[in-house]
């Protein structure tokens, strides 16, 4: 059965069929698909950004999971209570910019 969707035919030259296929390939996806977001206009992201999006999602995770423990230390113990505050304000400020990192990667910036 015939396929109903439309097909898109471009002349390339060597060189930029070879340039479309690596960008595909760094992007992950197929060289179909790879075009048809380019022609879309659509943000396409590669696989070593989502990796670093990832990392930075799961780094920031563990810092919140440490400032959880330390905020439940200065619940129990009053002990270096200002170092720990400032430990606290320094992660906070860490995960901020984490933060900042992922949305301009998220953002294709």
């Amino acid at each position: 059965m015939p396929s109903k969707k439309k097909k898109l035919s471009v002349y390339l030259s060597d060189d930029e069929y070879q340039e479309i296929r690596q960008s595909a390939d760094k992007a992950g996806i197929s060289f179909s698909r790879f075009a048809k977001m380019m022609c879309m206009g659509q943000t396409i992201k590669s696989i070593e950004a989502q990796r670093v999006i990832i990392e930075l999602v799961k780094v920031r995770a563990d810092m919140g999971r440490l400032g959880g423990l330390l905020k439940l230390w200065l619940t129990d113990k009053d002990n270096h209570a200002t170092d720990v505050r400032m430990l606290l304000r320094e992660l906070e400020a860490g995960q901020r910019a984490i933060n900042r990192q992922i949305k301009e990667l998220e953002n294709g910036k």
